[in-house]
């Protein structure tokens, strides 16, 4: 396949979820937007296999293995498939960039533990969750602006922890939305702590204890992000402020749930139209830190 047609079909994919897009993605040089769509369409048909209402659990776990074995067999040979446009473009992403495969692999692991759909029995399975969903995005990121991990430890490792913070982020967002799906990820230790269970939980029981348990993850969670701020100001350029709208959007919706007195099992927080326009103007002006 054509590669200029092949980061087409991506570009589709991409423009057509761009509701997930962050809300500064147009500061990326349009130069390296292809890599971009080419490795968000990868993940976004892996998610839509995990995500998938018309196949089992078997059947899904299959198909991301194989996807992945379509993964291995194309950094060094194209093999001809139904996501040809996908893998070809991923391909050349790869060899341009040099980015090591076991980053793409990890955002399956991810896919395939979600598909399991198993309960999080403490905090640190966040992080080792995370590590794989996450992590890899913010350094896939670095990759495609030119840093790599033996010229640049710092950066990956800054970035590893807002790109946790940022998932963490999101759970705690989508407490109400992700319960419709059956999906928790509240660790059992901390509904523990707090005297909340599981029962509670899928019954929406919005108390003291739920309170009080969302605020001690969202306290955790903006540590993270606090320990990873130094990137924001170690980066230069167009990627500087894309990171940092990022970062301002993450903690800026830490801050909604504690305005609505953490009450994220009724309620969905998110930005509008003129908060996003406010979040890029102030990456332009604010040091983080």
């Amino acid at each position: 396949m054509d590669i200029t047609v092949a980061y087409k079909y991506c570009e589709r994919i991409a423009k057509n979820h761009y509701e997930n897009f962050p809300v500064a993605s147009f500061l990326i040089p349009k130069e390296k937007r292809k890599y971009i769509y080419a490795i968000y369409s990868f993940a976004r048909e892996a998610d839509d296999i995990a995500d998938s209402d018309s196949l089992s659990q078997t059947e899904k776990i299959f198909l991301l293995n194989d996807y992945e074995k379509l993964l291995k067999d194309n950094v060094t040979e194209y093999v001809s498939t139904k996501y040809d446009a996908i893998f070809t473009s991923l391909k050349d992403t790869i060899e341009n960039l040099k980015i090591p495969e076991i980053e793409l692999i990890k955002l399956l692991n991810a896919f395939r533990f979600d598909v399991y759909n198993e309960l999080h029995p403490d905090f640190k399975s966040l992080l080792d969750y995370s590590e794989n969903s996450a992590n890899p995005i913010g350094r896939l990121m670095l990759y495609i602006n030119g840093f790599n991990p033996s010229e640049h430890k710092k950066h990956f490792e800054l970035s590893d922890k807002i790109c946790t913070a940022l998932q963490l982020t999101n759970f705690w967002q989508d407490v109400s939305r992700d319960l419709k799906t059956g999906r928790i990820y509240i660790p059992i230790n901390i509904m523990n702590k707090y005297d909340y269970t599981l029962d509670d939980l899928k019954i929406r029981k919005y108390n003291d204890n739920f309170r009080s348990m969302v605020n001690d993850l969202c306290v955790k969670t903006m540590q993270l992000y606090e320990d990873g701020s130094d990137l924001l100001n170690m980066l230069e350029g167009r990627l500087k402020y894309e990171i940092k709208a990022i970062y301002l959007g993450g903690t800026g919706v830490l801050k909604k749930i504690k305005e609505i007195d953490f009450d994220v099992i009724n309620y969905r927080v998110k930005f509008n139209d003129l908060e996003k326009v406010f979040l890029l103007f102030k990456s332009f002006l604010c040091r983080v830190k």
